[in-house]
């Protein structure tokens, strides 16, 4: 699997399918090492529909994140693109995949291994896959965002993050 440049792409609906596991399962063998282990998180992961964009989490050993930011930049992995990017000390790299003729973005989170964020992220993810309500309440109102004319990436991910948080505080 190559890793292509990256595009900032407009922000659209696109419903979940099972082709976001299987590329991300084989995006998690192409990065895995020994040291960095890696997770599949976000919308794609837990069967909800957004953008379409798959989102990964490296998690690092203490003290070792550029260890995992070299070997992300090695695969391919470009800094993120973004007007306001993640903090260095907390980065996400960038890039995509052809998939049966199909190009599919990837953001990959670098994050500490056993952090906080960490268990968030697992949290998260367990709560969607186990309630169906929350996922199509998620999907619905990323709907109506696209639905009010939103299409630029940045601007919608703002909108979208007061139902993560929601869900985060409860959980």
């Amino acid at each position: 699997m190559n890793i292509l440049k990256y595009e900032k792409i407009k922000a659209e609906f696109k419903p979940w399918t099972e082709t976001y596991l299987l590329i991300a399962e084989s995006l998690i063998s192409l990065i895995r090492t020994e040291q960095l282990d890696v997770i599949h998180i976000g919308s794609t992961s837990a069967k909800v529909g957004g953008k379409g964009i798959i989102d990964l989490s490296v998690l690092y050993p203490v003290g070792k994140l550029s260890i995992a930011v070299e070997h992300l930049k090695l695969l391919g992995f470009q800094d993120q693109v973004s007007a306001k990017p993640f903090p260095v000390e907390r980065p996400r790299k960038d890039g995509a995949v052809v998939y049966k003729g199909h190009k599919y973005f990837v953001h990959v989170h670098v994050i500490e291994d056993d952090s906080e964020e960490h268990h968030k992220q697992l949290k998260y993810k367990q709560y969607m896959l186990a309630n169906p309500l929350a996922r199509y309440e998620y999907e619905q109102s990323k709907q109506a965002i696209i639905a009010t004319g939103i299409s630029e990436q940045e601007a919608y991910g703002k909108l979208k993050s007061p139902f993560v948080k929601s869900v985060l505080q409860h959980l």
